[in-house]
């Protein structure tokens, strides 16, 4: 089975290309602000890379947020334009559960800074079940720490691609239209409206 992962929530942007869960090569390049110059070259060079036909892949997975307002819409939209024309499984993975798969710790505290002293957060037990997602400000997220002796990630580590796409196969096969981007609290120009 082959697998494509994308993820374009922060400032950089991951694409891997999977053969039965195991990766045969990725992409992780610091592109700030420049996802939709770069996500669709970057997926058709792991193509080319590979010697594989974009018809060949089987699934998508894609990571739909928190993160980048416009980011998060640009890897979404090309994930979802995908799968519906090929008519492949798709499946989606919050940034802040995808980071945690992998570690193993009784909680499991996941952050992305969301500027401004205010962090997007996901609170998981062992079984990454999710306990809260949601937007919070720093004083919030301390007590949450400190309430379950959560072990913190935060945005700065990578993803256990194989891991992920392991766990995904628990989820099931997604309608390409029905996938919307996460984006757990309304952009800053929407706020001030």
């Amino acid at each position: 089975m082959i697998s494509l992962f994308i993820d374009t929530s922060l400032s950089d942007v991951s694409i891997a290309l999977l053969r039965d869960g195991k990766i045969l090569s990725k992409i992780h390049e610091e592109n700030p602000q420049k996802h939709s110059t770069y996500v669709a070259k970057y997926i058709q060079d792991i193509f080319i890379k590979n010697k594989l036909s974009p018809r060949e892949v089987d699934e998508i997975v894609v990571i739909n947020g928190p993160g980048s307002f416009t980011g998060i819409r640009i890897g979404v939209t090309i994930a979802k334009t995908y799968a519906y024309l090929l008519n492949i499984r798709i499946v989606t993975i919050n940034s802040l559960l995808a980071r945690v798969i992998g570690v193993k710790k009784n909680y499991l505290l996941s952050t992305i800074d969301a500027k401004h002293s205010n962090y997007y957060i996901g609170l998981y037990d062992k079984d990454y079940n999710k306990i809260i997602e949601k937007f919070v400000p720093l004083k919030e997220l301390e007590e949450l720490k400190e309430k379950y002796s959560a072990a913190i990630i935060n945005q700065t580590k990578e993803y256990d691609i194989e891991k992920i796409i392991e766990y995904t196969k628990r989820i099931p096969n997604m309608n390409p239209h029905a996938i919307n981007p996460l984006y757990l609290k309304l952009p800053e120009a929407m706020e001030k409206k």
